[in-house]
This record gives C-alpha cells, structure tokens and sequence, in this order.
C-alpha cells in the first residue's frame, strides 16, 4: 500500500493505493527457438484470470486468439502462441491496475 500522485482537475493530488490491486510486468527474453503452439509459462508465478492479460512481442501488443491462446484454468500460468518465437524476441506480460 502506498501513495501515488494524479492530476485532476490540472491539480496534481495524492491518492492512497489499494492493496488489493496487482500489477504484474514481467518480461522474458527467448533463448532458444519456441515453435507454434508450446506453451510459455509466465515469469515470477505471474498468473491471470483471462482478458486482463496484455502481451507484448518486441514492444508490439499481441492480439488474443490471433497471436497467442490462453492455456488451462484459472488462474492461467501459460499462453501459446500461434507463430513461431525466434531467439532474441522478448515477450513482455502485463496485467494493467484494476484488471
């Protein structure tokens, strides 16, 4: 729990943080080649619920269904995706405050 800072009105004011709200950025750089449809499991026993999930490949936003595929049941540790990763990409996930 804390404080963060934010404008409103165009006056900035602080307002305290709720402790029950996550934010989960975690990103992994690809070591070796990960084909179509493996499951990646997310870093630091991240976990989401479903559409919270933001997916991020070399700083482009990821589509679901489209790019990558939610795996198993909530609460979710995996997604696959639907192309083939290459050595050097870096895969970013991000659950935004309030998801």
């Amino acid at each position: 729990m804390g404080n963060f800072l934010r404008i409103s009105n165009g006056i900035p004011r602080s307002f305290a943080e709720s402790s029950s709200v996550s934010i989960y950025d975690q990103a992994i750089d690809v070591g070796s080649i990960i084909t179509t449809g493996t499951n990646v499991t997310l870093p630091a026993s991240g976990t989401y619920d479903s559409q919270e999930l933001e997916v991020y490949l070399n700083g482009q936003v990821l589509d679901d269904v489209t790019d990558y595929t939610f795996v198993g049941t909530v609460p979710r540790t995996q997604v696959a995706f639907t192309f083939q990763l290459e050595v050097g990409d870096r895969i970013r996930f991000r659950k935004i405050r309030g998801a």
